[in-house]
């Protein structure tokens, strides 16, 4: 845990510097600020163990697993009952991660209350569709996951990989196949529409691996139908 706080001080200082009295520890900061704080030192402490990741310094497993730790570590400073409705989808991230699912659940449906904009909606419509089929609810969470087929072609590009990598995997084989194979053609079709900025970095890689998503996603159907 020391080596993950190393790695994360710079970022402490730079959320906090001339705003906090001691932004090295999240305890000093006030409540109703300590959700969004505490999300920025999560996501620079997972940009610095991916960076060790890459130079071979730790493996996945480890990499994955100090991210869990620390967020286990965050919660802990961090009362839920004074985080603002604008940071509950943060909080709720920091549950997922920890893999606490059924608070992850009940988060995710207070953040839906209010989402910033579309693309937060579609993000956390999606975590709260993983989260309920962690939580055993394999038919809510594929009617949950269709709620964000309506997207726009230019909000749709998360829809594929979240159904297809994060639930699929655990829905698979708890009795709703055909309903998941429904929906994995329905967020082929989504991944199909997208509309990316091809000018963009980002929008040149998700359009070169496009065809490499939607034909797993046509495997993964092929196999469920089949069981069927």
């Amino acid at each position: 845990m020391r080596s993950i706080c190393r790695l994360v001080l710079c970022a402490l200082i730079l959320v906090g510097c001339g705003q906090y009295e001691n932004p090295n520890d999240l305890s000093t900061i006030p409540q109703e600020d300590r959700m969004e704080v505490a999300y920025s030192l999560l996501k620079q402490a997972t940009d610095a163990l991916d960076v060790k990741f890459q130079k071979g310094q730790i493996t996945d497993e480890q990499r994955m697993e100090k991210i869990r730790e620390y967020s286990e570590e965050l919660l802990k400073n961090v009362d839920h009952a004074k985080v603002p409705l604008s940071s509950q989808w943060q909080y709720a991230e920091i549950l997922r991660i920890s893999r606490r699912w059924i608070e992850a659940e009940e988060t995710l449906k207070l953040a839906l209350k209010a989402p910033a904009d579309e693309d937060r909606r579609i993000q956390d419509t999606l975590r709260l569709a993983q989260a309920e089929a962690h939580n055993g609810k394999y038919k809510e969470a594929i009617e949950t996951a269709k709620l964000t087929f309506d997207a726009k072609d230019e909000d749709t590009a998360p829809i594929l990989l979240a159904v297809l990598y994060e639930i699929s995997p655990v829905v698979k084989g708890h009795g709703v196949d055909a309903a998941l194979a429904d929906l994995l053609v329905g967020a082929i079709e989504c991944h199909a529409r997208t509309k990316v900025d091809l000018k963009t970095d980002e929008g040149k890689i998700f359009d070169s691996v496009r065809n490499f998503h939607i034909r797993r996603a046509e495997q993964l159907v092929d196999q469920l139908r089949a069981k069927i």
